[in-house]
Order: structure tokens, then sequence, then C-alpha cells
């Protein structure tokens, strides 16, 4: 206590034996010597009491002390091990990046291997084809000049055949394949030379024949390369030739025969995608259709009659059309294209070059997939004008509900730069080139609604 509530204090007690020894002297009739004692006692009494409470307090006890420094030395340590921990995790990766580095290079290499082969194989078969393209066409120069009434088929007036919703094999002794094996990268089909039927002639003798058929070339995931879908492309199938679709849709166009190729070329592709959601694939079957179909009122309710009668297809099924397409549809083509979204049909843009995407726009008008070759993800030029980073539109995408697919992936350097730009789709020779598939009514002891999708081996497809 401090000096001057020491004296308050003796002031107070010396106050209150005053009162007391009055009280005792007035109150109680005592007399000059009893009220003085009880004046005294009681100054005596407060005075021990204020001793007692105001007695030096014991010393610290030196235990907290010993807390405190344990407390000390424990955190210290703390901070070593998790130095030491921090120092190990370094080391360790370190070690696992130096012990992987060789394996990566060394797939690497393989990889670059087996495209080489592949290569050379590819060389070889098209000489091949050129020496028996070149012994046709010394036959055709040697036989006698005929009109195409003396080639076409003697029955002409006959009745179409009906078109199958399954896919067509060019070849009957062909083994099956399954596509989920890994296979090397091929080349694409080459488009051999013809008999000289004149490629109108030879397109409409085709349809009549119903031998316009899809081939399939598979979209994988990346990096695992597992088969997520596929793409139906048409082919005019021959007897010895197999012509890829932009050898003859322009002049199918020109002839306006391309509606009535896209609607068969649907009702296969549904074919498969049954049989791929029979076999247990959750994958989908993109389908090319061009704008002139659209504006077919036969050919949309054509395809309408399908989805219809078949209403798992619509799931099944993507229409794709190219950028420039899909931005100058007028509003006919985009009412059918709306009444396809109705029965629940998604939508692909291919071919896709300006980067300028609307994501919001886009799923709105039932877009769920967007297609932009590898080689202009990776170009450095496509940043100008663009509002997004090519890095950051699968990203963009993603948030808006549609899948982002390289396609034209041809080399196996292009997958790290994909999967460094977030892109976990992708299609292309390197993953697999198109190929036939192999009607299940050929499988043995198999009835068509359980068949699994197989298809055509690839060196025979290409022969």
């Amino acid at each position: 206590m401090t000096k001057p509530a020491d004296f308050f204090v003796a002031a107070a007690m010396a106050v209150t034996s005053v009162c007391v020894g009055v009280i005792a002297a007035y109150g109680l009739g005592l007399g000059f010597a009893s009220a003085s004692l009880a004046a005294l006692a009681a100054l005596g009494g407060m005075a021990v009491v204020h001793l007692a409470f105001i007695r030096t307090p014991a010393p610290p006890d030196g235990r907290i002390d010993d807390l405190d420094r344990v407390a000390t030395e424990l955190q210290s340590r703390l901070e070593t091990v998790e130095l030491r921990l921090a120092t190990l995790d370094g080391a360790a990766g370190e070690r696992a990046r130096a012990a992987v580095k060789p394996i990566v290079e060394e797939l690497a290499a393989l990889g670059a291997l087996v495209t080489s082969i592949a290569k050379e194989v590819a060389a070889h078969d098209a000489r091949l084809g050129q020496l028996a393209a070149a012994r046709l066409l010394e036959q055709a120069t040697a036989a006698p000049p005929a009109g195409p009434a003396a080639t076409s088929p003697a029955p002409a007036r006959a009745q179409p055949a009906p078109i199958s919703l399954e896919p067509r094999r060019t070849r009957p002794d062909l083994e099956p394949f399954d596509p989920d094996e890994p296979e090397a990268p091929a080349e694409p089909l080459r488009r051999a030379a013809a008999p000289d039927l004149g490629l109108l002639a030879r397109l409409e003798l085709a349809l009549r024949d119903d031998r316009i058929d899809v081939h399939l070339q598979p979209v994988v995931s990346l990096p695992s390369r597992r088969i997520l879908h596929y793409e139906a492309l048409s082919r005019l199938i021959e007897t010895d030739v197999v012509t890829e679709a932009a050898g003859f849709m322009d002049v199918a166009a020109a002839a306006g025969r391309l509606a009535e190729i896209d609607r068969r070329a649907l009702e296969r592709a549904a074919g498969v995608a049954l049989r791929l959601a029979a076999s247990g694939r959750t994958g989908s079957v993109f389908v090319n259709i061009a704008p002139g179909t659209l504006s077919d009122d036969a050919a949309v309710a054509a395809i309408r009659a399908t989805l219809d009668r078949q209403s798992e297809c619509a799931r099944l099924v993507v229409l794709e059309l190219r950028q420039a397409e899909f931005e100058q549809l007028d509003a006919v083509q985009r009412a059918a294209l709306d009444g396809f979204r109705e029965r629940g049909v998604r939508l692909s843009m291919d071919r896709t070059t300006d980067l300028r995407l609307e994501p919001r726009d886009l799923a709105q008008k039932g877009v769920r997939f967007v297609k932009v070759a590898a080689e202009r993800l990776l170009d450095p030029d496509a940043v100008r004008g663009a509002s997004i980073h090519p890095a950051d539109l699968a990203g963009l995408l993603a948030r808006h509900g549609i899948d982002l697919v390289a396609t034209n992936v041809e080399e196996e350097r292009t997958v790290p730069e994909l999967l460094d730009m977030d892109v976990r789709a992708a299609q292309g020779l390197l993953f697999g080139a198109a190929r036939p598939v192999r009607p299940p009514s050929e499988r043995d002891g198999s009835t068509p609604g359980g068949a699994a999708l197989r298809l055509v081996p690839r060196n025979a497809a290409a022969s």
C-alpha cells in the first residue's frame, strides 16, 4: 500500500476507535476508563485485521518458470522437425522426378518409333494401292468404252434395298476387332482411283445399292486415352475403293443428294449408338449434318421419326455442324435444330477457328461440345483478338457445361501440350483412324440386341 493510503487507514481506525469509546461511555453508560479500554481494544482489533490483510505474499512458485522453459523447448523442437520434414519432402520429390524422367523419355522414344513404323507401313500400303489403281486404269483403257447404261445392273427399275440401321462390312472375311484395345497410329484411308463411271453416276449407284456407309473414329480421354465417344464419318463403298466424304460430298450437294446421305448416316449412327448402349458403354456417336439437310422437310421429318421411334437414340447421338455453318443458320434451320433439341439431342460445333466464343450463348443453343484443331489451340497467333487465352478456353467452356475436344492430333509431342492447357478429350490419327464397324449378325451365337461394338482391323480397312 502507498503512504497516503496508510495514513487514511490509520486515521479511519482512530476515528472508529474514538467513536467506539464515545458509544461505550454515553450509550452504554460505562466509565471513562472502561470506555477508553473499549476504544483501545477496537483500535487494536482493527490493526490486527489490517496487518493480516496486508501481509507480504508468498514468493512465486518456481514450477511456472519450469513450465515456460519446457514449452519454449518443445516449440523449438517442433520447428526443427517441420524443417526436416520439408527437406525430406523436397528430396523425395527430386528423387521421384529423377527416377521417372528416363521412363518418360523411353516411352516418348517408343512412341516415335511406333509412329515411324506405322508411317512406313502406310506408305507401303499406299504404294500397293497406287499399283492396283494403275492396273485398273490400264484395264479400263484397254476395254471398249461403254456408257453408264451399259455398266449399270440390268434391273434398273427394281426397288431400292431397305436401309439397315446397322453398319456394313466391306469384306466378309475380316475378324472382329475390339476398339478398346490399344493400336498403333494409322494413316487415313487413301482415296484411290475407280473405274471411270463418273463420280455422280457412282454416287447414284451407291445410294441405290445402299453402299453409303459410316466409319467410326474414336474420341479419347487424356491422358488415359480411354475411348469416350465415336464420330461417324460417311464413306462411299465400292468394290475395291473406299472414298472419304470429302471426295463426294460436294458432288452430292450439287446434285441435291446430301440430305439423303445425311439421313442414312444418322440412321446408321443411331444403330451403332444403340449397340454401344447395349454393351454398357456411356459414349455418344457424333454425326455431321449439313445446313441443307436442316432445310429439307422430308429429311428432317425422317430424322424426327427415327428419334421418336427409338427415343434412346436422342441422348446417344450428337449432331455436329461446322462453326461457319452454325453461325449462319437461318430461321428454318434453327427451328429444325430446336425440334431435335426438344427430343434430347445434343449439338457439337466442329472446325472452330474463331476462338472469340460466347459459352453462355452456345450452351443456350444446345451446344455441348466444341471441337478445335490442336494446331489452332497451340498456335501463338490464336491469342490475337481472342477474348480469352486458349489455355483457359477448356475451363471457361466447362463452367457452362461444354466439353472442349482437340482434333487432328497426329503427333505424340502434342499430347503433353494439350494436357498443360487442361484439354481432357482429343481425336486424331494418333489415337486411331476411322474404320468400318462389323455388323452384329456376323457374331457367332449372338443376337443383335446384345452385340458389342467391334471394328474391322485397321490394316484391312485401309486396303
